[in-house]
């Protein structure tokens, strides 16, 4: 491990830490079967004979068996090669695990793709004067997920990207660094063979067919004529290790407890009764859950009885859960149990959160008692009575500048909301962003600025601007001309600004979440 973490402190915010615990998938099947440990292990896609390997261990790597191969293939080179499924439900759970150990050294974890399971992201603000440097910072997260059971690796440094690369390049001599110069950074990443990184298998081979093997080599080349020749993929991975890249961290929101408390008057000493009093509570709260798209992972209720002190239980679903009935049948059971030895005067019910699948909150929507022809029959009373277009929903259209490309087209039907694919050319829109109805006009910037460009008092100075992103259009009108920046201020938000020629004025147009 670096020891100059402390020398880093200076650009602190500028930091990033990554958390790489590789091939997540191998190692939860390894600790299912530890006996396979000296033999050529894989995961793979599905449980027949030509099925993709998804993962593979150094074992299996040294016998020339890679990801992307078909697994009766890979037995043809390694005949003892031990192979099964995980199961997407299993991964996601590790991951959640892993998010929750690494809460406790930054309120700011990224984890990464799931395609891709086993990084994060972590921001290191503010951990200097926690814990004396970056190094011992570090060592500590390394620790705590090795006694989870976990092999990882740990890299701050200063390029997103090229810290996954250094991890996944360190993955077989797991430990912690701190990368102290951008250009060690770039050095240390170049050496980071591309079959660590996580591309496809054809481009993979493609690319080792012209002998680039290394992250390095690979920068080497071209980038504008990459997307001719060997597709999106490969443009995109040329963009992420290029000294200008940057991506904002999307930090996962945390999941807070939902609690209500309700006292009952006169005290309740029948369960069944009881149970009915519990009833609509918890659908509240199970509907408050999913508006934040989790599920139930945990229930606590607390009993405060007539004259007889209290009670508190604590109940767990087999997997997170928004069905009502299941819940109540695990709290009947439970209730039972106890044999009340008086009446219920209060009852506190606090329901923990687990992020879940989409399919899983339609499903619940779905079921909800909600009649989408009485709302089309309102929506249809409402137009009558105040026009056709008094009731609209939002729809985009193409126009040269972002407040022209959004309108409101009339509506006569309702729906309920469906989780939709928003995934651009197989990536996720890196955040949303925000804008204002009119773009706010800012004050002119001073020549001399001691903290730096101050636009929101309450986010503190800009730390760092990206652009600009040229806007221009309207000709036939009035001519606009804008520079579109991204300003990160020291506190994290990140503001949408642009500097409008013409007028030489700055403005506030939006911001990113």
């Amino acid at each position: 491990m670096s020891s100059q973490g402390r020398a880093a402190g200076a650009d602190e915010h500028e930091r990033v830490a990554c958390v790489e615990l590789p091939a997540l998938p191998l190692q939860l099947l390894l600790l299912d079967q530890p006996s396979w440990r000296e033999h050529p292990v894989a995961v793979v896609e599905a449980d027949r004979p030509q099925a993709k390997l998804m993962w593979v261990n150094e074992h299996a790597r040294r016998l020339r068996v890679l990801p992307g191969m078909r697994f009766a293939a890979a037995r043809s080179l390694a005949p003892q090669l031990r192979a099964s499924v995980i199961s997407a439900e299993r991964i996601e759970h590790a991951v959640s695990d892993l998010f929750g150990v690494l809460l406790n050294f930054s309120p700011r974890v990224e984890p990464g793709d799931l395609q891709q399971p086993g990084s994060f992201w972590i921001d290191p603000s503010g951990m200097i004067p926690l814990w004396g440097e970056l190094g011992a910072w570090a060592m500590a997260m390394h620790q705590a997920v090795s006694a989870a059971g976990f092999t990882a690796t740990v890299i701050v440094g200063f390029h997103r990207f090229r810290c996954l690369a250094i991890a996944r390049s360190q993955a077989a001599r797991a430990s912690a660094w701190v990368i102290t110069d951008p250009r060690r950074e770039a050095r240390m990443a170049a050496a980071a063979p591309l079959d660590r990184l996580g591309i496809s298998a054809r481009l993979r081979d493609a690319l080792a067919g012209l002998g680039v093997r290394t992250l390095g080599e690979f920068m080497a080349l071209p980038g504008p004529e990459l997307r001719v020749r060997f597709g999106v993929e490969a443009e995109r991975l040329h963009e992420r290790g290029s000294d200008g890249h940057w991506a904002p961290m999307q930090a996962r929101a945390l999941v807070d407890p939902v609690i209500e408390r309700v006292e009952l008057d006169p005290p309740e000493g029948d369960v069944t009764r009881l149970l009915f009093r519990i009833k609509p509570v918890l659908e509240r709260l199970l509907a408050q859950l999913a508006d934040r798209g989790s599920a139930m992972s945990g229930l606590h209720l607390r009993l405060r009885l007539d004259h007889a002190g209290g009670l508190e239980q604590r109940l767990e679903p087999a997997a997170p859960t928004l069905d009502t009935m299941q819940v109540l049948e695990l709290l009947r059971l439970r209730i039972d149990a106890l044999e009340l030895p008086a009446a219920v005067e209060e009852f506190t019910l606090e329901l923990e959160g687990q992020r879940t699948d989409p399919g899983q909150i339609a499903l619940f929507r779905t079921q909800a008692r909600r009649d989408l022809e009485a709302a089309d029959r309102a929506i249809a009373r409402l137009c009558a009575a105040l026009g056709p277009e008094a009731i609209t929903h939002p729809q985009l259209r193409a126009a040269h500048l972002p407040e022209a490309r959004l309108s409101f087209v009339p509506t006569a039907h309702v729906r309920f909301p469906e989780p939709r694919n928003m995934q651009v050319e197989g990536e996720l829109p890196p955040r949303i962003r925000r804008l204002l109805h009119r773009p706010k006009r800012l004050p002119p910037r001073p020549r001399h600025e001691a903290d730096g460009w101050v636009i929101d008092p309450e986010l503190g100075p800009v730390s760092r601007l990206h652009g600009p992103y040229r806007a221009s259009g309207g000709w036939w009108v009035r001519e606009v001309e804008r520079d579109y920046y991204f300003a990160q201020t020291r506190s994290g938000a990140v503001l949408w600004v642009f500097y409008d020629r013409p007028r030489r004025r700055w403005f506030l147009h939006g911001w990113l979440e």
